[in-house]
This record gives C-alpha cells, structure tokens and sequence, in this order.
C-alpha cells in the first residue's frame, strides 16, 4: 500500500515541475514589474514635489511605465502559452 502511494506521490511531483516552474517564472516577473512601477511613480512624485512645473512633462513617465508593462505581459505570455 506504501509503495503504490508513493508512487503515486513521485507521478504528481513530476506533474507538477513544469506548472511549479511556470507560476516560480510569473510571479517574479510580475513582483519585479510591480516594484519597478512602484519605482518610477515614487521618483516622478518626489520630482514633482521639488518642481511642480515639470508635470507637463509626465508623456515619458507614461512611455517608462507602459515599457514596464509589455516587459509584464510579454513575461505572462511567455510563461502562460510558450512553456
């Protein structure tokens, strides 16, 4: 009974590599994007609170954010659909 139930156990561990292996590669993309967006918004404010006046260039904090985005989404897709 033992042997059949380990068994079982070593057949659910090597079934479960690959969708360990992908969620392991999704979350730390996803942490990373979260903190680098998170990054970027804390400098953007920190900058406006010194010169208020530079808000009208916010267009390339837009284009820093939406890179770190498709890095986010290409890292799901990659993960999601080619693994």
């Amino acid at each position: 009974m033992l042997q059949v139930l380990a068994q079982a156990a070593d057949e659910v561990v090597k079934a479960a590599e690959p969708l360990f292996g992908k969620g392991f590669m999704l979350a730390f993309a996803f942490a990373a994007a979260a903190i680098g967006l998170g990054m970027v918004g804390a400098s953007y404010m920190k900058a406006l609170g010194r010169n208020p006046e530079a808000g009208k260039a916010a267009s390339q904090v837009v284009i820093i954010a939406a890179m770190i985005e498709v890095t986010a989404l290409l890292a799901f897709l990659l993960g999601a659909f080619l693994l």
